[in-house]
């Protein structure tokens, strides 16, 4: 029989609920594995110190839960739904209080009678103010790793920020250091020059315009299985070829330098080699009866290269066929297609090409078809490497029967655009200038016959178009038959050159030369330098140009080499000739040497106050 201070007498008390599928005596420090009954009071006669100075029960793995006085947190702490875990575990147990906090926490008790304390008053006081006591249990975390303090960061941001602010307010006391471009002569070069019209005696010309000689490869279809030729500084060296496309290759002694060119006489056709183009504009393709444009895609190296077309008119885009999308160009070989065929329509158009994969040059032959004869002549359509807001078009024909300016606008918004007259004194405006609209993505086509007439701009040797926005332009000119394309010009600031034909069917040359459109551009001297095929100079002439101030220099019919040597000023400059048929052949810039950046590796120098 158990005695009634007991304390592990638990006949009086009912028995639990089992909790957690366990045993009561599991949960319970004071449970009686035994008996598995709960006494009513609790054991008299211990002191704080004693239940102190206890060992904390620690339920074994079978009871399936832990208590709060084992240490350790619940198994999962993180939110499932938010993916949110602590990065590290950490486990957290609260300390038994002392006996101190124990007795702070304990209510006053008044004196118990012999029989409640005979019932365990005294412990039951004892429990009642440990339970006072729980919630003000210490939490101690265990220190597993050393982790950066929010206050240590915030003075290493502060830090940071004073160093930032000592750099920007004392901005001279560090400097990148500057590098100079590196510049060095080509080691190799190649130019590609288009087929041949249908009709004329043909012919393709090479020389080197600096002081190299050498010999040049020739291949493509126009030169049948290859051909090797020598050429000489000043000197113009003729091959014989086919009607097909050219690829002129030079080495490190003839690269700097290279100039190439094709024409035919009877009737007279010119235009320059070309080194390949990653874009290309040609503005006012025809693709109909009287006006048709052929387009010539030369692959100059025997990787494969890809080739998109794009077509525009007054509309905007126009839906290219599939024929002309994505045009794949096998190595060494070339790609013509006949607008006439592919995309036959009424009107002008106007064309882009962009290369997306390797090298190609592109080139285009207009012609010119009478209904009554079905006669055709055919010129050569060199194309505007990119649009811009100002386009110098220089020189044309003196006489014409028809002149049309085609105006292309890239861009997502209208362009307005403007038109004045290049003379040899200034640039202005004539009255009765057309005003100018583009549609986004689209081309406008302007009638200049009668504004370029002999009557109305008889000094005038070219037309100025100033946009809004990045345009192509481009003007066909017409006379009898015969057609004549003046493009964009491309802006010379160091010597160039061009070849030319000469001989039997060219008649009257004439060089033209624009000054600086800008007004606070630097007016200067251009010397004009004609040489034979034998490199005999002929009659040199310089002039002078500069902001609004242009010239014209005929020079001799014998003439197949023409060198330009600006001295001071940027110019713009183009070959107009006239024999049977007109020809305009655009000067360019020569590739005389390769520039590379300056790099250098590391941070700012610091440099002395």
């Amino acid at each position: 029989m158990s005695h009634s201070r007991d304390p592990y007498d638990r006949s009086h008390e009912p028995q639990a609920d089992d909790v957690y599928g366990q045993e009561p005596w599991m949960l319970d420090p004071y449970a009686d594995p035994y008996t598995g009954q709960t006494a009513q009071t609790p054991p008299e006669g211990y002191t704080p110190e004693q239940l102190y100075a206890q060992e904390p029960y620690v339920p074994g793995p079978e009871t399936g839960q832990m208590l709060a006085q084992t240490g350790y947190p619940p198994p999962y702490e993180g939110d499932y739904r938010t993916g949110e875990f602590q990065p590290a575990y950490e486990p957290e147990f609260e300390a038994w209080p002392t006996a101190d906090e124990m007795r702070a926490g304990e209510p006053e008790l008044e004196q118990e009678s012999e029989p409640d304390r005979g019932k365990g008053g005294r412990m039951a006081a004892a429990a009642a103010a440990a339970a006072a006591a729980r919630p003000r249990l210490r939490r101690v975390r265990r220190q597993r790793g050393r982790r950066l303090d929010n206050t240590v960061l915030v003075a290493l941001g502060l830090v940071g920020a004073m160093a930032v602010a000592l750099l920007l307010n004392r901005p001279h006391q560090w400097e990148q250091p500057k590098l100079a471009a590196d510049s060095s002569a080509p080691t190799a070069a190649t130019v590609v020059c288009p087929g041949k019209p249908k009709s004329g005696a043909d012919q393709v010309a090479v020389t080197n315009a600096a002081d190299g000689s050498g010999k040049v490869t020739l291949s493509g279809p126009g030169a049948g299985n290859g051909a090797e030729t020598t050429v000489g500084s000043g000197k113009v060296t003729s091959a014989s070829v086919k009607p097909g496309s050219v690829v002129v290759k030079a080495g490190k002694e003839v690269a700097p330098g290279l100039v190439a060119g094709r024409s035919t006489t009877k009737p007279l056709a010119a235009t320059g080699c070309i080194p390949p183009q990653a874009e290309a504009w040609f503005p006012g393709v025809g693709a109909g009866a009287t006006h048709n444009s052929i387009l010539e895609l030369t692959n100059p190296n025997s990787g494969a290269a890809t080739v998109d077309i794009s077509l525009y008119d007054e509309k905007g885009v126009v839906a290219v066929p599939e024929e002309l999308r994505g045009v794949a160009i096998p190595g060494n070989t070339t790609r013509t297609f006949d607008l006439l065929h592919v995309i036959p329509r009424k009107g002008e158009l106007s064309l882009k090409t962009t290369v997306v994969r390797g090298q190609a040059g592109a080139m285009v032959r207009d012609r010119a078809i009478a209904l009554e004869s079905q006669k055709a002549t055919e010129d050569y359509f060199p194309g505007q490497s990119a649009p811009a807001e100002t386009n110098l078009l220089v020189g044309y024909p003196n006489s014409s029967a028809s002149r049309t300016l085609t105006v292309t606008n890239p861009g997502d918004a209208q362009v307005s655009a403007e038109l004045r007259l290049l003379t040899p004194k200034n640039v202005l405006t004539p009255e009765g200038a057309p005003e100018i609209r583009v549609p986004p993505n689209g081309q406008t086509q302007v009638d200049l016959t009668k504004l370029l007439g002999k009557d109305s701009a008889s000094d005038a040797y070219g037309v100025e178009i100033v946009a809004t926005g990045p345009v192509a332009t481009a003007m066909r000119s017409v006379d009898g038959g015969d057609v004549a394309i003046t493009t964009a010009t491309e802006t010379i600031s160091e010597p160039t050159a061009a070849v030319v034909p000469a001989g039997a069917g060219v008649g009257k040359k004439r060089v033209v030369i624009s000054g600086p459109v800008a007004k606070t551009g630097a007016s200067g001297t251009v010397k004009v330098i004609p040489m034979n095929a034998k490199g005999k100079a002929l009659k040199a002439k310089s002039v002078k140009v500069g902001p609004g101030l242009g010239a014209e220099v005929e020079v001799p019919a014998e003439a197949a080499l023409i060198q330009l040597v600006p001295e001071g000023v940027s110019i713009n400059a183009a070959v107009v000739m006239s024999g049977d048929g007109d020809a305009v052949v655009p000067f360019r810039p020569l590739r005389t040497e390769v520039r590379t950046a300056g790099v250098a590796p590391g941070l700012p120098l610091p440099l002395e106050p």
